[in-house]
């Protein structure tokens, strides 16, 4: 079952977290109205204080009454909408880490549950940009439309319906000059937002390459080839360069178009005002309001015009970071999904077809592991076992055809319940930076710490951690690199081994560990495998002895199975990968008979 969010865009996305504190967004909306008001309230203000010194100016002392009412109205209302202002602050301070919370593990949850094919496409590094870019680029045009956007463009239209009510010719010349602004403003910051989107991918590449290379550090170190890395990523370093300064570019350029529009707008209506004054159709009181809200007008645009292409600059860089919600997951619970209820283990495969990419490896392929089988998988690199494996785990979707443990069709139960059931012991362990325990514990996290211990000594790591500073909880490094190969590999047979699960999968589990080490883990190995259905992928074929069946795949077809003896005794295809171990183990590449 595929799920695609391909019909989700930016609008539907960031109000699905709006909405969850809606009626907080909307009085943040309302308080800041408030700036609006005060942007025209001080003109008018200043217009009634000059009227009132002008009237009394052959009698000034008779004039306290007048401004002792309207200085306290002044002083009313600056204490009013501080308190708006700050209650406001106080609102964003609780919401926003709040809605930008939301959208990081929203989109988290998202990205981590895809399959392991869409981790091998995509750069974790890139991913995890994307998601840094959402969080910060939604916050910051949610700010600049509550807090600056919406009350500007309110602000504006009153601006008109005041200098109508004093002059309809300044009205005109206003509301021109906002047309026009707003009209370069959005030519400008169009072509921006394209230049954004282009820098925000670009942006993405960059840092996932970074990461790739700080990941490989060992490597980089091993050939010295720090100047060869610096060299490769100065390449994507150069193309989010360029795409940042076109953008820059447009911005300076809309900036120098406006500044002429501006300049151009005040001559003229100064030009009018003065000529308005000088013919006595306007009082000097009207003047200073005029000049006052035309300056705070003039300044408010101003600041929109600043905050516009940071704003498509954030729009270009969301939506693009918006890809990451639109990738269809293709592992997904069906509706209705039951848990997996495994009794005995048995695992079949009915009629399985499944390729990858444009190559075939499994063509109809029928198989029945009995219930506490042990079944020993064999076969060159690229035969198909990891394939096996997977897809027991439904990492990857079949083609065709179903795969059944107990009767129950793993494509039709819960991902959580069949992983479960099945424990996995990889070849390549991977840990996270985190404490010894805390890794152990991913097996069964609500396990104690007495059966961690109990655990770590089956897996034979109790001793060396003991002898880590901080022991339990000593931190690994990142991806387990303060452990050896050996070491990471108890931890993770520690892991499973708490896991308890009643189907075992062993994928190459001892091929890091020494032999003394060894012999002792196949004895905690044997004793995890009692009673269970095991699958024991393995190149050193002696590790094979004691399975119940080995399966020989070749091209992901299943050529031969028996058991050890009854497939030497066939002296076929693992008879003579038998005789061409070298050292104990199976080589890559294939000789034919």
């Amino acid at each position: 079952m595929t799920k695609t969010t391909d019909g989700t865009n930016l609008g539907s996305f960031i109000w699905s977290f709006v909405r969850k504190q809606r009626w907080v967004f909307a009085v943040v909306l309302l308080l800041s109205f408030a700036w609006t008001f005060e942007m025209l309230f001080w003109p008018f203000f200043l217009r009634k204080i000059v009227d009132v010194l002008n009237f009394y100016d052959g009698d000034r002392l008779s004039a306290w009454s007048s401004l002792k009412i309207l200085l306290m109205w002044g002083a009313g209302l600056f204490i009013a909408v501080e308190c708006c202002f700050r209650s406001r602050d106080f609102l964003t301070a609780r919401a926003f880490p709040k809605l930008e919370a939301d959208i990081r593990m929203t989109m988290f949850d998202h990205v981590q549950r895809h399959s392991p094919k869409y981790f091998n496409e995509h750069f974790s590094g890139s991913l995890a940009n994307k998601i840094g870019d959402m969080v910060l680029t939604t916050s910051v045009m949610l700010r600049n439309g509550l807090i600056l956007f919406i009350p500007c463009a309110v602000a504006c239209a009153a601006t008109i319906v005041v200098f109508s009510q004093i002059n309809a010719s300044f009205a005109w010349i206003v509301g021109a000059w906002i047309a026009i602004h707003f009209v370069l403003c959005w030519i400008f910051t169009l072509k921006c937002a394209e230049y954004s989107n282009i820098h925000g991918e670009s942006r993405s590449t960059l840092a996932g390459k970074i990461v790739d290379s700080l990941t490989n550090n060992f490597v980089v170190n091993l050939f010295f080839r720090f100047r060869f890395e610096k060299d490769h990523i100065a390449h994507y370093q150069r193309g989010e360069q360029q795409a940042n300064q076109f953008a820059q570019i447009y911005s300076a350029k809309m900036f120098t178009c406006l500044s002429a529009a501006l300049l151009i707008e005040i001559f003229t209506l100064t030009g009018f005002i003065i000529s308005y004054w000088l013919h006595e159709k306007i009082s000097t009181g009207e003047v200073i309001q005029l000049f006052y809200t035309i300056w705070n007008l003039g300044m408010v645009i101003w600041v929109i015009s600043d905050k516009a292409p940071e704003f498509f600059q954030s729009l270009g860089i969301a939506k693009q970071a918006l890809s990451v919600m639109q990738d269809p997951q293709d592992i997904l619970d069906p509706p209705h999904a039951a848990d997996l209820l495994v009794c005995q283990g048995e695992v079949v495969f009915e009629d399985v077809s499944f390729c990858y990419g444009e190559k075939k490896i499994f063509q109809g392929k029928n198989l029945k592991i009995n219930a506490g089988e042990k079944v020993g998988l064999v076969g060159y690199s690229g035969a198909g076992k990891s394939t096996f494996v997977n897809l027991i785990l439904r990492f990857f979707p079949l083609a065709k055809g179903r795969i059944i443990i107990d009767g129950q069709d793993i494509a039709s139960v819960t991902l959580e319940s069949l992983r479960t059931q099945i424990a996995l012991i990889p070849q390549d362990p991977i840990l996270f930076h985190r404490a010894l325990e805390d890794n152990i514990l991913y097996g069964r996290v609500e396990a104690s710490h007495e059966e961690v211990i109990e655990a770590s000594k089956l897996a034979h790591c109790d001793e060396f951690i003991k002898r880590c500073p901080g022991g339990y909880r000593a931190f690994v490094g990142e991806r387990g690199t303060k452990l050896s190969g050996g070491e990471k590999q108890r931890i993770a047979i520690a892991r499973a081994m708490l896991l308890k699960a009643p189907i075992l999968i062993l994928d190459e589990a001892t091929s890091s560990l020494d032999s003394v080490t060894e012999k002792y883990i196949q004895d905690s190995l044997e004793k995890l495998m009692s009673n269970r259905t095991t699958i024991v992928v393995a190149h050193r074929l002696s590790t094979l002895a004691k399975m119940d069946r080995i399966l020989v795949f070749d091209q992901g077809e299943i050529i031969e199975e028996g058991s050890h003896l009854e497939l030497l005794n066939k002296k076929g295809h693992y008879a003579h990968m038998w005789h061409m171990q070298a050292g104990g183990f199976l080589p890559d590449k294939i000789e034919h008979l």
